[in-house]
């Protein structure tokens, strides 16, 4: 049965040869519909598409994939009912090829397909980000080397204005800054041009050049708008002051208040402002007394007058407390500082081109910019730019409202609109526009939406609004909240029926005999944690944190929503019924995972509620991957001495912390007057000096060994193979495998070690740098997240932030964390930028030192703000309509009370607050708060005094506690029963009657079986043809298996027709090298005589003749099954496969001749020690050989590189 589609889909379905924007609810089926527009017009109409006439982007690989398979599988169900179609068979094939992708991967199609036009080397990569910030850092140091070594005035300045504390900290985030800022710009060179002509405009004596700028005319209107709001506000109290029962002898300060306010408003220019603002003052009400007037009605006035007073103060101090004289001497002051950090940052961006065109790696910014210079020419689009906008039919846009600046002029430059024929389709909803911080622009979707019409046209849009998600008890609550607090000025787009949610979905009746939780209004849990309550509390329990509790009161309500009998009952739509709530249907959603889903986690999983956080954050930070950093950091420099401490008390060195002191204090007690060798200069004083503790002078030696052997491997060893070697050696992969959430831990060392691989294809090598790498991707927050262990069928309670819930659903979703305050910390930095208004920051007199903040950077510092504010409030709405079957948001606030008082009697004009007091907030659960003033009943309120949790939790450990001292006192004897006691003896005296095959793996491979014991590796031996004697002690033995290995894969790689001479095997060692098939470390540890002595044997004459003729065969991989007891593992007749590599074999015609390369050392006469060590991994060779050719093998040899001669088995 197809979907049934609504009116509005339908019409963003079928609309053709027009720019159409589809304003798409959450929940409303936009991917559906996207993918169903695709489809039709592929496969409908009289000349339907070739899908790579479409060009599809949206904002993930993850997005991208699914529509890409969607797509695939609509085509395949149409081809299935139309076999013989051969458009459909063709759109079969071309789905694989077709331009459904991110942007990023658009831009680098454009630029593999048009390299010649850019000056850059067509096999460049994208850079790891680690690698980039390496990079950045290399260039950003250079850079300000320079300044300093030229020690301009300007630079100079520019280090004291922005310079943190008593060095030079932080100047170059500021320049970092502004770099990263203005690569959001679609022509970055111009946009430092237009802020330098800015900031050239702001040297005036005076004001009037500011008048005209757009920081000037965004404060004008902001202030307009917020006197506006005063104006009717102070009209409403006015109204009331003359209600019967009103404050009436108010009334005569309210009315000349009012008439202050609109002369406040009727000021235009920044002066005539200034000096109205000054002159303000609203004077004193007079005493309200009398039975006969509303107290309610006499506080709901006077909190209005209140409210315009500390407005009308705070537009006072932020723009005009100053003389006019004073704001230009500021703003002045700034200009040259601002002009160097232009300089410094448009050099750096140079700089930094350059360094990445060195070392051929591009960055994500790279591909939008490089694109933009294949596809436009003078501002306008070449000639590759009409060739892509012929040959797409449509571009379609999803996630529109996420777009920045430069995709936007893409867009532009391949699109049909300059021909008078628009054809893009975008979908997306501003109401969950919250990338702010990745520097998208919602004013583009805003733009359109303003300008589109509703009616057919080349400019049209449609809104879609069903939600086929939730029940309408959770979209009651999304839109009686957001009708009051989603605006124009703040969130973007005013609330209106048009925008709001409207129930789409039909959910079944619940069967009325089905006892549990019915899902029920939108539940608003509020928790208050008042100091007065905790004081009152024993002291144990002071130490419970707000979020603790918070967390707590979540963990019981979710503990009776999965009540077995009476929990909530939700929709299973894999089994089509209802049935009671689980672990797995929640989710507990977090503006900020850190430092709160650790939290959640510890408290749910105490109360026994299976509960998973996937953080972005914490990799860093787990204990078994800072252990083996710090391993890595000791290896490099061992007088560091916090990760020399470190890997002292881990379980790699096993060291104490009275040992480690005991060390410590032997050194301080023994050290010259100013000798200071650190923690490494103790260590190695205490195993110089004789008698201490036997104990700890053998773990401080071996962690000598270890780390010296270590050291000695790095050396050769690349990062990966580093740190598989100390698992090796330490056991610490096994360690950590067997603590508590051991399969976790495990996986993280596996991603380090992946980390490590990645690194490897940098363009940067060793040791030194790999810690430098890991220390940006720390620095910067670069973090990865713990590794996740939970799928998605798990039954455990899922912790998230906000943003990692978009595009999701669940069928209970429990909003946490509301009183959390908002964050600022954008708006209090040095320097503030902003798209439109440019840069602004503080004046820094430095003769006197003092700061002064500037009226342009307070202008910014306004905008930003509100510009964040709206995004808290549109992430507000994400995260209220995720849910499907119930939403539970729950706040904790030590001023609970005060705050339930102060938003009780919020002004209203219309539907929605004003503007002024929706932008006083300072947490989510104000403007929740507010919208409750309005009325409504979607929303249940219930308040929880802490000390009514905590009561509950004491309760709970008393019992525990109780329960654990009766288990103490318990007396076994009285209910002893010998029959019990009998069987219990039976069954753990039972014997498995095939212990033999416990722990015998089905498949094994030779260096497991050398392992065992069965087979010797060459990392035992002590082969070193090109070391001194003198050298050959522990060295040997260390580098034995590295060595072994460059002599197999050089045999390997080496043609034996071309050894016919000394100076011919080092011309192919040397070609091999030359053509990285050969690594450089083991060139260097491979001799070329050792090689030609090998070729000069008869064994080698005959494999080079068997080369010449095709019968010489190398490195043969096979798997054969061998008797367990045949392997002398076990004495068991099961099969183990074996796996392996035959180093060589001679095919003849009446039998082949295996051969096996050597590294061991040896003397003369101990050719008999190679046939022992490796007589059952020849056999099994030999076996493998037999079975796949069918013919025997007449010879065994063992060539030892060594003797230089073939030993026959």
């Amino acid at each position: 049965m197809g979907i049934s589609w609504t009116e509005s889909q339908e019409r963003v379905i079928n609309a053709r040869k027009r720019n159409l924007l589809v304003s798409a609810a959450a929940g409303s089926g936009k991917t559906a519909v996207l993918v169903e527009r695709i489809v039709r017009m592929i496969t409908e109409g009289e000349q339907p598409l070739d899908i790579d006439r479409l060009l599809v982007m949206t904002f993930t690989n993850a997005a991208a994939a699914e529509m890409r398979e969607r797509v695939a599988a609509a085509v395949e169900n149409l081809l299935n009912e139309r076999p013989e179609d051969e458009h459909l068979q063709a759109q079969a094939i071309l789905v694989q090829q077709a331009q459904i992708t991110t942007i990023d991967s658009f831009c680098l199609h454009v630029i593999r397909n048009h390299f010649d036009a850019l000056d850059i080397d067509p096999s460049f990569r994208i850079g790891d980000e680690g690698e980039l910030m390496l990079l950045r850092e290399e260039v950003m140091s250079g850079l300000l080397e320079d300044s300093y070594r030229e020690g301009g005035r300007e630079f100079t300045d520019f280090v004291e204005t922005c310079a943190s504390g008593k060095g030079d900290y932080g100047i170059s985030d500021v320049i970092m800054q502004v770099y990263t800022f203005s690569q959001s710009h679609p022509w970055p060179e111009q946009w430092f041009a237009r802020c330098r002509s800015e900031a050239s405009e702001e040297t005036g004596e005076d004001s009037g050049g500011w008048e005209n700028s757009l920081w000037m005319k965004f404060l004008r209107a902001d202030i307009h708008s917020q006197l506006d709001e005063l104006i009717w506000q102070m009209e409403d109290g006015a109204e009331v002051c003359l209600e019967e029962d009103g404050p009436q002898v108010y009334l005569p300060v309210i009315e000349e208040n009012i008439g202050m306010l609109r002369t406040l408003r009727s000021a235009e220019s920044f002066n005539a402002m200034r000096d109205c603002f000054q002159a303000a003052d609203f004077g004193k009400l007079k005493a309200a007394r009398g039975g006969d007037v509303s107290q309610e009605k006499k506080k709901y006035v006077g909190d209005l007058r209140d409210r315009a007073k500390k407005a009308v103060q705070k537009i006072r101090d932020s723009y005009f407390a100053v003389p006019e004289e004073k704001l230009a001497e500021a703003m002045r002051g700034t200009v040259p500082v601002i002009l160097e950090i232009l300089k410094l940052a448009e050099e750096f961006s140079q700089q930094y081109q350059e360094a990445k065109r060195e070392k051929n790696v591009v960055d994500f910014n790279d591909l939008e910019h490089f694109a933009l210079q294949v596809l436009s020419k003078d501002g306008e689009p070449s000639e590759t730019a009409k060739s892509l906008s012929e040959r797409f039919e449509e571009i379609l846009v999803d996630e529109y409202q996420d777009s920045n600046e430069v995709q936007e002029t893409l867009i532009r430059l391949i699109s049909r609109e300059r021909l008078g024929r628009p054809n893009v389709f975008m979908v997306g909803d501003v109401k969950q526009s919250i990338y702010r911080f990745r520097l998208a622009r919602p004013e583009l979707f805003l733009e359109k939406y303003d300008t589109y019409s509703e009616k057919d046209g080349d400019y049209q849009k449609i809104e879609l609004h069903q939600n086929f998600r939730s029940r309408p008890s959770v979209l009651d609550s999304v839109n009686q909240v957001f009708f009051q607090i989603m605006t124009r000025a703040l969130g973007g787009i005013r609330y209106t029926e048009e925008t709001a949610l409207h129930a789409g979905a039909a959910f079944q009746e619940i069967p009325e005999d089905m006892e549990g939780e019915r899902p029920g209004r939108t539940e608003l849990l509020l928790l208050d944690v008042r100091e007065a309550l905790i004081r009152g509390i024993d002291e144990e329990y002071v130490d419970y944190t707000v979020r603790e509790m918070e967390a707590r009161l979540v963990a019981e309500r979710i503990r009776e929503m999965t009540d077995r009998e009476h929990g909530l009952i939700v929709w299973d739509k894999a089994q089509s019924q209802y049935r009671r709530a689980r672990f797995g249907d929640m989710v507990v959603l977090l503006r900020s995972t850190a430092g709160w889903a650790d939290v959640f986690v510890n408290v749910l999983m105490n109360e026994g509620i299976p509960a998973h956080a996937e953080s972005r954050t914490g990799y860093f930070d787990t204990p078994e991957v800072e252990t083996i950093l710090a391993l890595l950091s000791v290896l490099d420099n061992p007088m560091q001495d916090i990760p020399l401490a470190a890997v002292m008390k881990s379980p790699i060195g096993d060291i104490t912390d009275r040992e480690l002191s005991e060390m410590t204090a032997a050194w301080k007690k023994n050290a010259r007057k100013g000798q200071d060798g650190g923690l490494y200069g103790a260590w190695k004083f205490y195993l110089s000096k004789e008698g201490g503790d036997a104990v700890l002078r053998e773990k401080l030696a071996g962690l000598e060994r270890l780390i010296g052997e270590l050291r000695e491997k790095s050396l050769y060893l690349t990062i990966r193979e580093l740190i598989l070697e100390i698992f090796r050696r330490t056991d610490y992969y096994d360690y950590v495998t067997a603590m508590p959430g051991g399969d976790t831990r495990k996986a993280n060392l596996d991603m380090l070690v992946e980390k490590a691989s990645a690194f490897e294809k940098t363009s940067y090598r060793g040791l030194f740098h790999f810690i430098s790498y890991i220390r940006n991707l720390r620095k910067y927050d670069t973090d990865f997240g713990e590794a996740s262990t939970v799928g998605e069928q798990d039954d455990t309670v899922r912790i998230m932030s906000i943003h990692k819930s978009k595009g999701l659903e669940f069928p209970v979703v429990f909003l946490s964390g509301l009183g959390k305050a908002f964050n600022k910390q954008d708006v209090r930095g040095k320097i503030l930028l902003d798209s439109d208004l440019g840069i602004g920051m503080d004046c820094v007199d430095l003769e006197l030192r003092t700061r002064v903040s500037t009226i342009k950077k307070n202008v910014l510092k306004r905008k930003m703000d509100l510009d964040a504010m709206g995004e808290e409030l549109r992430i507000l709405y994400v995260a209220m309509s995720r849910a499907k079957e119930k939403l539970v948001m729950t706040a904790a606030d030590k001023s609970l009370e005060k705050k339930l008082e102060k938003w009780k009697n919020v002004p209203q004009r219309g539907r929605g607050l004003p503007f002024t007091v929706l932008a006083s907030a300072g947490s989510c659960l104000d403007w929740i708060l507010m919208s409750l003033s309005a009325g409504g009943d979607a929303i249940q309120v219930r308040q929880i005094p802490a000390g009514e949790l905590l009561g509950q939790e004491m309760a709970k450990q008393v019992i525990r506690a109780a329960s654990k001292e009766e288990l103490l006192r318990f007396d076994a004897e009285k209910v002893y029963d010998p029959d019990y006691g009998e069987e219990i003896q039976r069954r753990f005296s039972f014997r498995y009657p095939h212990q033999a095959d416990v722990g015998l793996h089905a498949k094994i491979a030779i260096a497991d079986l050398k392992q065992q014991g069965q087979l010797t590796d060459e990392a035992e031996s002590q082969f070193i043809p090109t070391r001194p004697s003198f050298l050959s002690r522990d060295g040997e033995e260390r580098r034995g298996a590295f060595r072994g290995t460059a002599y197999h894969r050089t045999l390997e790689l080496l043609d034996f027709e071309k050894a016919d001479s000394l100076t011919a095997v080092k011309e192919e060692l040397r070609r091999l090298v030359e053509n990285q098939r050969l690594p450089e470390e083991y060139r260097r540890l491979v001799r070329s005589g050792v090689l030609w002595e090998f070729f000069c044997s008869e064994l080698g004459r005959r494999m080079r003749r068997a080369a010449a003729e095709g019968r010489l065969h190398k490195e043969q991989q096979f798997v054969i099954g061998v008797p367990a007891r045949e392997l002398e593992l076990v004495d068991s007749p099961e099969l183990v496969l074996i796996q392996g590599i035959v180093d060589a074999y001679i095919e003849e015609e009446d039998g082949l001749i295996l051969i096996d390369y050597k590294t061991d050392y040896l003397e003369a006469g101990q050719e008999q020690l190679l046939r022992d060590r490796y007589g059952v991994q020849l056999r099994c060779y030999e076996r493998a050989l037999s079975q796949m050719t069918g013919k025997r093998v007449k010879e065994k040899l063992i060539y030892s590189m060594t003797l230089q001669k073939a030993i026959e088995l």
